[in-house]
């Protein structure tokens, strides 16, 4: 990625893994899914266990940019789990890494105490009953909003990237006033919204939707360009035409690290 990156002239890079932790990771009901997934290292259920490991993707990351000469950006995209005592550990955890920011996308459903998960990825497979969705996806929502609100964020990643998975159970118009709570959130804590040039990649529309684009720039909320890029073909991808949306939608404040 950083030699990539080099190519294209970049003069620094944002490193960010996932940062997934909840206590009932292995029993919630799309692991045995989630196993065949050979990125399953990115799910975890405690933080202790995994406390060298993370330090050790720090100093992994500082040692590549003495190394290849790059300013690079040590950050972590978490999932946030606001159940009973969750907070107080992701405290604990990130006090003990030397990294640079951290950003926000939720990539499960949750119950509404947070006790139980379900990946996003799996969700149809796992849950047939389609009249739960508008509950899941309900209480999506109002996670975002927490995780806003926590103060913890730079900023927010694809705010619909359930679209992916939903199909016919979601549209903006069925989620109109839970969106807006959320770009609300992002505006009164100053907090920036990602624009995703993967949806382009996944669904042929970017994450968020021009909709939302267009709510967010009536309420002047910073936005960051990222190609949420896992492989280095995807580094800088359709970065030209998510410029592009974003002066169709006047939208010109970057969120700056």
């Amino acid at each position: 990625m950083v030699r990539r990156a080099k190519e294209l002239r970049f003069s620094e890079l944002g490193i960010s893994d996932h940062l997934i932790v909840h206590k009932n990771m292995y029993q919630n009901p799309s692991w045995k899914y989630m196993e065949q997934n050979r990125a399953t290292y990115v799910y975890n259920q405690d933080f202790k266990s995994i406390l060298d490991k993370y330090q050790r993707h720090c100093d992994e990351i500082r040692q590549m940019a003495k190394q290849e000469n790059i300013k690079l950006l040590v950050g972590f995209e978490v999932d946030y789990f606001p159940y009973n005592g969750w907070e107080e550990e992701f405290n604990w955890f990130i006090k003990q890494l030397d990294y640079d920011y951290l950003h926000t996308g939720n990539h499960f459903f949750c119950s509404e105490d947070y006790e139980h998960i379900i990946n996003m990825t799996y969700f149809s497979r796992v849950c047939e009953d389609t009249g739960l969705y508008r509950e899941y996806i309900k209480n999506h929502f109002n996670t975002l909003c927490l995780a806003v609100n926590s103060k913890h964020f730079k900023f927010l990643a694809h705010l619909d990237y359930l679209k992916r998975f939903c199909g016919e159970s979601y549209s903006v118009d069925m989620y109109k006033d839970e969106i807006a709570a959320v770009l609300d959130s992002l505006k009164n804590t100053r907090t920036a919204m990602e624009i995703s040039t993967k949806g382009l990649r996944k669904v042929n529309d970017f994450y968020p939707a021009e909709e939302i684009l267009h709510a967010a720039a009536q309420r002047n909320i910073m936005t960051v360009i990222s190609d949420d890029a896992h492989q280095t073909s995807e580094l800088g991808k359709d970065f030209d035409k998510a410029e592009m949306i974003l002066h169709k939608h006047g939208i010109t404040e970057r969120l700056k690290f």
